[in-house]
């Protein structure tokens, strides 16, 4: 779960509930995948409560003559109702209708459109008709419409559309509300690379602060490799830029969508991002260190401190020493499964002697379960950085 992509479904949810964000923020612990299913769960209630009436006035629609039916559309039928009616409709007469509309009425019922009943209509709508419907809900700042469509939109389309979106802070808008994760890499692919690089420069912009959280989102949403790509192309821009990151991403608390983010980098990056001297601040690091407990992401979390120098890694051990017993089990089952040793004791050697204490009698039981060979390299290496023993 990440808190950028809960942050969006809620902003979603709230549109269709017709409420506010603060009225839904108990939701905010809620996995992102929860949410949308949530969400079109609501879509499909509000549509079966009125099934009937739908049915019936788009059986009218169907039957009356297209001109009769376009006129109906254009001026006595809300966006919502028409939007519901568009499901008892073939795909074939919606078009008919759909041509016939001005850009700003289409562009009104769009908003009201279950995104996943308008992939073919959106085939059948030429590139002309898609750019000046996108221009209306940009005019609009409608980026919640616009994102929950694009991933429907063919390459050559969405390269049309793009170059109408001449801001790349307003193409961050639209990512971070796009229905399909899966579908932003695909995105970043389309797109020229020296959009994507100034996309990323907006984050060492104070006049848009406010956009930030959204260049940290496209970097959070992308795949593993296109993670690395981006991160490291970020790491190229200088320490500014990254400072910036940091700095963004501990006001608006994202470690958790970050650092998977910073797990994925290059060797070269990592190490240059895991020395810089902002994440020695402790109040960084214990934000760093409370995400990864918190989020189950010390497997990630290892890998980035094996990059640390000492400052460093003393900086996470007195930051883990803070935090109850129950972090040292999950650091311990995380080099378990990265095979981190090395690094989590050189992090335990640097723990008040009763926590190197409370971790060696936590080894006890996973060693007990260890072939020979495993065990003895642990206890060389709990000997090697004199490890206290519990007593």
């Amino acid at each position: 779960m990440t808190r950028l992509a809960v942050q969006a479904e809620i902003i979603k949810l709230a549109r269709i509930l017709n409420v506010s964000e603060q009225e839904l923020a108990f939701m905010q612990q809620t996995a992102p995948e929860s949410l949308r299913q949530f969400r079109f769960a609501i879509l499909d209630r509000l549509q079966n409560q009125q099934k009937l009436r739908f049915k019936h006035l788009a059986g009218w629609v169907n039957w009356l003559p297209l001109g009769i039916s376009v006129f109906m559309v254009k001026h006595f039928l809300q966006p919502y109702i028409v939007a519901q009616i568009a499901v008892y409709l073939s795909t074939e007469r919606s078009y008919r209708i759909v041509k016939h509309l001005p850009p700003k009425t289409v562009a009104a019922i769009s908003v009201h459109l279950d995104p996943r009943l308008a992939r073919e209509l959106l085939g059948y709508l030429t590139t002309h008709q898609i750019t000046d419907i996108t221009k209306v809900l940009l005019a609009q700042r409608d980026f919640v419409t616009m994102g929950r469509f694009v991933s429907m939109l063919s390459d050559s389309v969405l390269q049309d559309v793009a170059q109408i979106v001449e801001s790349e802070s307003d193409l961050l808008e639209i990512a971070f509300y796009i229905e399909s994760r899966e579908q932003i890499d695909h995105l970043v692919h389309v797109l020229p690379k020296q959009r994507i690089e100034q996309a990323l420069l907006i984050i060492g912009d104070p006049e848009q602060r406010l956009i930030w959280p959204k260049v940290l989102a496209l970097m959070s949403y992308i795949s593993y490799g296109l993670k690395q790509e981006l991160g490291d192309l970020a790491v190229q821009q200088g320490e500014l830029v990254i400072n910036a990151i940091i700095q963004a991403t501990q006001e608006d608390q994202l470690w958790e969508d970050m650092l998977p983010v910073v797990a994925c980098l290059s060797a070269h990056a990592q190490n240059f991002v895991a020395n810089l001297p902002a994440l020695r601040k402790v109040e960084i690091i214990q934000s760093i260190v409370e995400a990864a407990d918190r989020c189950d992401l010390w497997a990630d979390m290892l890998v980035i401190v094996s990059y640390m120098h000492d400052e460093a890694r003393q900086a996470v051990a007195t930051a883990i020493a803070q935090i109850d017993e129950f972090v040292l089990h999950h650091i311990a089952y995380a080099s378990l499964l990265r095979s981190q040793w090395e690094v989590t004791f050189d992090i335990m050697r640097r723990m008040p002697i009763p926590k190197q204490q409370q971790c060696h009698k936590i080894l006890d039981v996973y060693m007990r379960q260890l072939d020979i060979e495993t065990y003895q390299y642990l206890d060389e290496l709990l000997n090697r950085f004199q490890i206290h023993t519990s007593v």
